[in-house]
């Protein structure tokens, strides 16, 4: 019998490279499934050693070196870059990201008070930054402390934002002003029956391409 024969060779060479892609897929699983799980157990210590007090729901994931002020409130599936700065009491919808170096900051000192170096003027009364569901804050963004973004509003990269936005608006700029909205009435409709449903876990999309 001869070997060499390509008929013969063909279905012997396609069995292992099946198992070759095979192999790789398995390994990839793995590979996902143990960094799911060492994000996780990061989570876990971060939450009982720095950040203890705060309260956030399932799936959170907290990048490095970001400072979280007392009374953090976030829902599931909420996502905070590295370098963020937050204050005290911001609370955060699910489903939401903030990317890094993103800034919650002001209302922070009193400055009206004649004849008081502002440095010894004390602080204005507590308020919180409310940040709604399906919220996407971009690289850089600053916000004014205390304001409040609706359900699905996109911020983007660099924005200064110093009022509320409205749900689903994408705002830009310095001032962020309204660039425009994500959905229509119908589409808008669909978006919050989604967000009134219990959490789901969905697919990352996976590292820039």
């Amino acid at each position: 019998m001869n070997d060499t024969n390509p008929a013969i060779r063909k279905p012997f060479s396609s069995t292992l490279s099946a198992r070759r892609i095979g192999i790789v897929d398995r390994r990839s699983v793995l590979q996902e499934k143990g960094k799911e799980v060492l994000k996780r157990v990061r989570v876990w210590v971060l939450l009982r050693i720095r950040y203890r007090g705060v309260r956030v729901g399932k799936g959170f994931h907290v990048g490095k070196s970001v400072s979280i002020g007392a009374g953090f409130i976030a829902g599931d599936y909420v996502y905070i870059g590295p370098y963020s700065q937050l204050p005290p009491h911001v609370h955060v919808g699910h489903y939401s990201s903030l990317s890094t170096n993103v800034a919650i900051v002001g209302s922070d000192h009193n400055y009206d008070s004649p004849g008081v170096p502002i440095v010894f003027s004390g602080r204005p009364q507590a308020c919180v930054t409310t940040i709604g569901a399906d919220v996407l804050i971009g690289h850089g963004a600053i916000l004014l402390r205390g304001i409040t973004i609706g359900n699905g509003a996109v911020v983007g990269a660099g924005a200064i934002v110093t009022k509320d936005v409205p749900s689903y608006a994408i705002v830009v700029g310095a001032p962020a002003r309204i660039l425009r909205y994500r959905f229509d009435e119908r589409e808008r409709e669909i978006h919050e029956a989604m967000l009134a449903q219990p959490t789901r876990r969905g697919l990352h999309p996976g590292p820039l391409r």
